[in-house]
């Protein structure tokens, strides 16, 4: 079962085989960079490169613009009202009563709505070429606890699988002749028995998940082992190097010349 959750998509390209300790801290390098960023040209070059890169890893278009899908209320939201809120600047574009539109706060919402695009496809970069294993593998070989790991691996699995769970209920339920309404409160009512099924089937997932867990000795006082471990090749550590030392000269230009940091 599968859900639009998971938005890792398996493939054998260069960024695929890079290690995700790697691609965790160049991606940790380029979320801090686009964050401390302003400048409309340098948030869209950046969410240009992301798109790049993607593209060069032969990443799903599907999964891409699902992820745009998923974005666009929320950017459409911050561009329309950022404006409404913030009066600040020139020059006045509206002026109606109490609404001040003013063309610097319509940039700086842009920009903001530009910012949590090119975060999030960033952020695509590394979680959509790193299977959950090697992702909460890579976290726990720098330091995270092996139990959070657990947790984490077990969190992230059980997204997508009960989000399954769930449209499988729905399914036999409306083969059996339970009617959803489009929308509104009758929606949310008829949709009662549907979770509530789905929850008791999570449940036994869960208990059955306790069963495997104990049967693989999760919890033993030993030390683990692991099948498939990371190691870092020369590609790796190439990357790192040639990664660091770019987010490191750009992180002092916006730190001491103000790189970025203009909305223009």
């Amino acid at each position: 079962m599968s859900a639009g959750y998971d938005l890792y998509a398996p493939g054998d390209s260069w960024l695929h085989r890079l290690d995700p300790r790697v691609k965790l801290i160049l991606t940790a390098m380029a979320a801090l960079l686009v964050l401390l960023w302003s400048s409309l040209p340098l948030l869209l070059a950046a969410l240009a490169l992301a798109h790049l890169l993607l593209a060069l890893a032969r990443y799903p278009r599907g999964l891409a613009i699902g992820v745009w899908r998923a974005l666009a209320p929320l950017l459409i939201l911050i561009v329309t009202l950022w404006p409404v809120f913030d009066r600040r600047g020139e020059p006045v574009l509206l002026a109606l009563g109490p609404l001040i539109v003013t063309g610097e706060a319509l940039l700086r919402g842009l920009a903001t709505a530009l910012r949590i695009a090119a975060l999030s496809f960033t952020l695509l970069l590394w979680l959509g070429t790193t299977d959950q294993r090697s992702l909460v593998r890579s976290l726990v070989r720098l330091g995270l606890p092996f139990s959070l790991g657990m947790a984490l691996t077990i969190g992230l699995r059980f997204i997508p699988t009960f989000a399954g769970v769930y449209q499988t209920v729905s399914e036999a339920f409306q083969a059996r002749g339970l009617t959803l309404p489009p929308r509104g409160l009758r929606r949310l009512q008829a949709m009662l028995p549907i979770l509530v099924a789905a929850l008791v089937t999570a449940l036994r997932m869960s208990e059955q998940l306790g069963w495997t867990l104990a049967a693989r000795g999760v919890g033993a006082p030993v030390r683990r082992t692991t099948l498939r471990d990371l190691a870092m090749r020369p590609a790796d550590w190439l990357a790192l190097a040639a990664g660091l030392a770019a987010g490191l000269a750009l992180l002092w230009l916006t730190l001491a010349e103000g790189l970025g940091r203009a909305l223009r």
